[in-house]
């Protein structure tokens, strides 16, 4: 009942069902913690860093109050050994890659990628708009395999904006996917035959917005009401105490939509349980006026309640970890489960931080029963650089098999 009424709520936000798309027209260490009451954030790309920026390589690492303001503290993670299941085709380069590692992915090169995906691959996948950001950013949905599976995995990344690697990753685990659809097999079967009886989608930037902020500042938003929602959100941090940077230097370490409300923090899920200084909008932590009160958020909520998700995996950088707990949670176990076969190829450790407000604790809670993890990605602060990109690929360039393999074997 419950999920049915969020899927509804959603949709009523946003105004309309989810519509598909005419191709042819258009040919924590990191999140988690901050979550908890009174926890602070760590590190200005959320999580524990050292001194030179590298995690685990220093037992120092730093306590985030704002973009250029910390403390210092004890911290560092290291990485568990990797078991990898037999597969044919997880090393083998694709001829002609659509999607290509850049250091700023930006929301129009992975839009053209997407349809570029479409043209190439055809059938095998479908791509929807599940909703509009408040910058009137289209919000993407690709699913990869048959709609009528009876298995349903979805994968959501960039919540937050200053993460924008997550898209570049999700948007290269669909390119491998799709490139191996016909003759990849994983675990003695052939992806074929899984995409049959498990459909994967992928939301690879749900906070459009807030990455077009980090990567290009102030001018990225046209919106001029929305602009004077930033730059007062910076004149609030400052005054705060959050950040002694100009807002140019600010910007890049930006979390939240464009009116700075952080969306990992307004989901229904003990949503009022959530306190912190943070009572307007800022680059991070405010957890907007009431759950669902953006509707990036609402699209997400609405995509959520169209299906019973055998297993859902929230991209986040960074601190090369894996959350997988929330109070309340209905899906412990099966959580718990979907945590270690993802770390397995992973290397990242489990932590039972128990998040709220974000969506992952949303899935787990409020009469869903979703096993959800929150990945976090990468050992350097965001926004990460591109010279982070290969080792979180080689760390995660099979998570979507994994997953696909956990449902099809648990």
């Amino acid at each position: 009942m419950k999920k049915t009424f969020y899927a509804a709520l959603g949709a009523a936000f946003l105004g309309a069902a989810v519509t598909s798309v005419d191709t042819t027209a258009l040919i924590s260490w990191a999140d988690e913690p901050s979550q908890v009451p009174s926890a602070e954030e760590i590190g200005p790309g959320v999580g524990p860093f050292s001194s030179s920026g590298n995690v685990g390589t220093s037992p120092v690492s730093k306590r985030e109050i704002g973009p250029g303001v910390g403390e210092e503290t004890a911290g560092g993670t290291t990485l568990l050994p990797v078991v990898l299941v037999p597969n044919d085709f997880l090393n083998n380069p694709i001829a002609n890659p659509i999607v290509k590692v850049t250091d700023r992915y930006t929301h129009e090169q992975m839009e053209a990628d997407i349809f570029a995906l479409k043209e190439r691959y055809g059938d095998k996948l479908s791509v929807n708009v599940i909703g509009q950001s408040l910058d009137n950013r289209a919000i993407y949905e690709i699913v990869i395999g048959s709609p009528e599976a009876p298995n349903h995995i979805l994968f959501q990344g960039a919540i937050h904006g200053r993460e924008y690697m997550t898209p570049l990753l999700m948007m290269s685990q669909m390119e491998l996917a799709l490139a191996n659809y016909d003759t990849g097999h994983y675990n003695h079967m052939a992806l074929s035959d899984m995409f049959g009886q498990a459909a994967l989608h992928f939301v690879p930037m749900v906070n459009p917005d807030g990455v077009a902020v980090s990567q290009s500042g102030l001018s990225a938003i046209r919106s001029d009401s929305l602009r004077q929602e930033i730059i007062a959100s910076y004149h609030r941090d400052v005054e705060a105490g959050k950040t002694d940077f100009s807002l140019e230097q600010y910007l890049p370490y930006w979390k939240s939509n464009a009116r700075g409300v952080d969306l990992n923090h307004n989901f229904p899920a003990w949503w009022e349980m959530i306190q912190n200084p943070t009572t307007a909008g800022s680059y991070a932590n405010y957890k907007g006026t009431a759950p669902l009160s953006e509707p990036e958020s609402q699209a997400l909520a609405a995509l959520s309640g169209q299906h019973s998700w055998a297993a859902t995996v929230s991209y986040h950088s960074m601190g090369n970890i894996i959350y997988w707990d929330t109070d309340g949670n209905q899906a412990s176990d099966s959580s718990y489960a979907l945590a270690q076969a993802v770390s397995q190829d992973t290397g990242y450790r489990l932590d039972p931080s128990k998040g709220k407000g974000g969506f992952k604790d949303f899935l787990q809670t409020n009469g869903q029963t979703a096993p959800s993890v929150t990945v976090e990605t990468g050992s350097l602060a965001c926004p990460m650089p591109v010279s982070e990109f290969e080792s979180v690929w080689n760390q995660n360039k099979s998570v979507w098999a994994k997953v696909m393999n956990y449902v099809l074997h648990r």
